[in-house]
């Protein structure tokens, strides 16, 4: 007989969301990075960028720990709600989510703003 996990399904989608969201921080990074040269003469470029990378490597840290998190207790998560780990990988959820749009709106405000 197959018995199902409560909530298994997406415990598996959060860690695929989380997932997509290292990768693309990581290779926004990786553009930055390739393009640092052309980025450096717009304006405001050095702050607009030391926040995006900064930003996304927040989302990236917290997102790899938030993946620890769920597959170390992919089984019985629903058993801890309300401890202390299960309230941190709520905080690593928002962090990393947080992270990766407060990165990806500045890298897009520096491109707007010099180039419109």
């Amino acid at each position: 007989m197959n018995q199902k996990m409560l909530g298994y399904e997406k415990r598996k989608v959060a860690i695929d969301m989380l997932k997509h969201l290292t990768t693309l921080s990581l290779g926004a990074i990786a553009v930055i990075a390739s393009f640092l040269q052309k980025f450096l003469g717009f304006e405001k470029a050095k702050t607009l960028l030391s926040l995006s990378v900064g930003s996304f490597f927040i989302c990236v840290i917290f997102s790899i720990i938030a993946c620890l998190i769920l597959l170390a207790n992919i089984e019985n998560l629903p058993e801890k709600h309300g401890s202390g780990m299960h309230n941190f990988l709520r905080v690593s959820f928002l962090l990393s989510i947080s992270g990766f749009v407060i990165g990806t709106c500045s890298l897009a405000w520096l491109v707007v703003y010099n180039i419109a």
